[in-house]
């Protein structure tokens, strides 16, 4: 498998694996969103591309600006889950890092969520640290009648 930079022509199965990690969303949303990545000069899209398929994995980054110097933070990665489980994600994340370096940006940050608990397992295997874990609390309030 092979990896490389989105371009227009991709965006419709770029659009669909974004679905496939976000199903909440509508495919509209995650096509938009594509869209405007790759119009982007501080984002990024890589794809996994599979030799007898169109794509079946990408990660995407973004440049924050912060009082420290600018940083890469990983905003969405996935791989199809056949294609799991054989540093495949770890070679997405690995384009990322040579991007951010060419821009002579040398930390990169991630985040994942309790409820999916193979996203903790490819952090680590790419070379993450967990940093800090976060539960949020929400409290819907009523107003007084």
């Amino acid at each position: 498998m092979t990896t490389r930079e989105a371009k227009k022509d991709d965006l419709t199965v770029w659009a669909n694996l974004r679905h496939a990690l976000w199903p909440g969303h509508s495919l509209d949303t995650m096509l938009k969103e594509a869209r405007e990545i790759l119009y982007s000069e501080d984002e990024v899209c890589f794809l996994l591309m599979h030799p007898s398929r169109s794509a079946v994995g990408f990660v995407e980054a973004c440049i924050h600006p912060s009082r420290r110097g600018p940083y890469c933070h990983v905003e969405g990665w996935y791989v199809m889950p056949e294609f799991r489980g054989k540093g495949q994600g770890k070679r997405l994340i690995g384009r990322i890092e040579g991007w951010s370096l060419h821009r002579t940006i040398c930390l990169m940050t991630s985040d994942t969520e309790a409820d999916y608990p193979l996203s903790t397992d490819a952090h680590a295997r790419a070379g993450f640290k967990k940093m800090h874990e976060l539960t949020i609390f929400v409290k819907e309030l009523q107003p007084k009648k």
